[in-house]
Formats: structure tokens, sequence, C-alpha cells
């Protein structure tokens, strides 16, 4: 998956498919959770749409960094300190919730 982050969206392109893209407006919740995968941890950043639909983006995903340091300009309205917890999240802490619409 490849992602791409503009002042208007965020698009997701799969191998040797159209490119999906989400108006920020589309954006429902933003949140962030971890899983055991014994070896390792996997973290999770969950986009949930308007429409009811999701999209799960990887912390080994090529463009994490980019689209969490996006985040704070695209959707104003986060969390206080979701970037330290962010860094220090548990698969025990459960669900951290960075943003929800208003």
């Amino acid at each position: 998956m490849i992602f791409t982050v503009d002042r208007d969206q965020i698009s997701v392109k799969y191998d040797h498919v159209e490119a999906t893209s989400i108006d920020w407006e589309e954006v429902y919740s933003v949140s962030y959770y971890k899983i055991d995968c014994i070896e390792y941890e996997i973290g999770y950043l969950v986009f949930d749409l308007v429409y009811g639909e999701s999209i799960e983006i990887h912390d080994s995903d090529q463009d994490w960094e980019k689209i969490v340091n996006n985040l704070e300009k695209y959707l104003p309205a986060q969390a206080s300190n979701w970037r330290q917890s962010l860094l220090n999240w548990s698969i025990d802490d459960g669900i951290l919730y960075i943003y929800e619409k208003v």
C-alpha cells in the first residue's frame, strides 16, 4: 500500500489498482491500537469514515511517519498529548482515541 497525504485528502494505492482518495471531511474518527505478534508488536492507525467504512494503516507501512506527522495539520481537533501517548502505548492500553469529528 502507498499513501499520499495533502491538505484535502489522504489517498491509498494498492498494487495494480487505482488510488482511492478520502477527503479529510469524510474522516469521522482516528484511533490507534497495538496487537501482539509474539515476536513483535504492530501498531495500527484506524481512520473511521462518515459512511461506515474504515482504513487501517500499520506502523511498518512506508508512509507511516508522513501520515502521523500530518494529522495535526489536517484534523485540527486532536486529543491533547496524543503523540506522546502513541509513543508509549502498549497492547494492554486498549484503544487510543486521537480524533473525533464534532
